[in-house]
């Protein structure tokens, strides 16, 4: 693995992803508009995601949403081990974090990892808008069905947002 090409980007730490032409190709199109993105467990649907979020930060903030605390917490891991960002600016909202305080995390964050029932929950209780928000990544976007939260967030995005654009990873 001495040979291996990384990603040079002033969002991603140095050295962290590697150079893979296929989630470059993939990302390149999810930049320029709206995208699902199905990939088989272990072909780096996360670099994708992290490739056009890196695109989006400077417009505005991103959220990726993920059905559970445990992906959630592993997302939040990932980007702050390869984000240039602050951590402090990575928010990582469950049914866990007090809603006191979910308001203070969204304002002050570039990137927002969340459980997609908190999202709903806090636009349904209009503390947050998305508004401001370039991107949303919906992990396991399988699931955006029927009364499903992710269908709910999307329609406000799409309310809310002059230019959205979305981006959905799965594997099924």
């Amino acid at each position: 693995m001495n040979d291996a090409e990384y990603i040079a980007h002033p969002l991603i730490k140095p050295n962290t992803v590697e150079k893979r032409l296929y989630q470059l190709a993939l990302a390149g199109e999810a930049i320029k508009k709206s995208n699902l993105i199905v990939l088989p467990t272990g072909l780096g649907k996360t670099i994708v995601a992290l490739l056009v979020m890196v695109s989006s930060l400077p417009k505005g903030k991103v959220l990726l949403l993920s059905p559970t605390k445990p992906l959630v917490e592993q997302h939040a891991a990932f980007f702050k081990g390869t984000l240039t960002i602050p951590p402090e600016n990575i928010a990582l909202l469950t049914g866990n974090t007090p809603p006191h305080k979910r308001e203070t995390l969204w304002e002050n964050a570039q990137l927002v990892v969340s459980t997609p029932q908190v999202i709903e929950n806090d636009l349904l209780g209009k503390k947050i808008n998305l508004e401001k928000v370039s991107l949303i990544i919906f992990d396991e976007a399988h699931r955006a069905t029927g009364n499903y939260s992710y269908v709910y967030i999307a329609e406000k995005y799409i309310q809310q947002r002059h230019e959205p654009l979305v981006l959905g990873i799965t594997a099924s």
